[in-house]
């Protein structure tokens, strides 16, 4: 989850200064997230088209450890679980019977959860990172520097410190809005979370395999 609005300077001076402040948004960003060990929270995402309709809702439970290890479980309405152990990802559907276990790509989907999971020193090497405070939020704005990206902006928002927002947007204009509630940070969490093991009924289709 990530595309910022650029803002051109006509000065040098302004363009040195848009560049420090870039850089400064960066390294706080960077800093919240590391201090993230580990995560779990109970979410609702919602998806939005570009007149504000709602077109799905959900929510669920989270669970995190960095670098790289994550699990998102989608409790309603529609069961679905993606736990991914940083290199391996499974997708599963319970109402499908059907896992589907692949590599972990950066390039796809799996942006979101790879800024929550990963360690994030290159932040500003894939990403232009602004900085903004609205009311009590402290609002990160990414804007991806890959145009194929999957997500044009990407915005994670911080109260106290602690994410508990993020508003994903694609080329569509479709905005996904996921809200954090119930947060509990760096506590030891099971290694089981993060590995999928398929019932004996389902179909599975194993991509690394293949």
């Amino acid at each position: 989850m990530h595309y910022l609005i650029k803002c051109m300077y006509i000065s040098v001076l302004f363009g040195l200064f848009s560049l420090v402040y870039a850089n400064s948004a960066s390294d706080t960003l960077t800093g919240l997230l590391n201090n993230i060990r580990t995560m779990q929270a109970n979410f609702s995402e919602t998806v939005k088209d570009t007149k504000g309709k709602t077109l799905n809702q959900s929510q669920g439970k989270m669970s995190l450890e960095r670098p790289g290890h994550f699990r998102w479980d989608v409790t309603q309405p529609n069961p679905q679980l993606v736990v991914t152990n940083g290199k391996k990802i499974w997708v599963y559907d319970a109402d499908l019977e059907q896992v589907t276990i692949r590599y972990l790509q950066k390039e796809s989907g799996e942006v979101p959860a790879l800024l929550l999971s990963n360690t994030n020193e290159t932040l500003e090497k894939d990403f232009r990172v602004d900085m903004t405070n609205e009311a009590d939020t402290q609002w990160f704005l990414l804007t991806p520097k890959d145009k194929s990206s999957l997500f044009e902006l990407i915005k994670l928002g911080f109260k106290n410190r602690q994410i508990t927002q993020m508003q994903l947007q694609d080329h569509l204009g479709h905005v996904t809005l996921i809200q954090f509630n119930h947060i509990v940070v760096n506590n030891n969490l099971s290694p089981a979370l993060f590995n999928f093991k398929a019932p004996a009924h389902v179909d599975v289709i194993d991509e690394v395999r293949q």
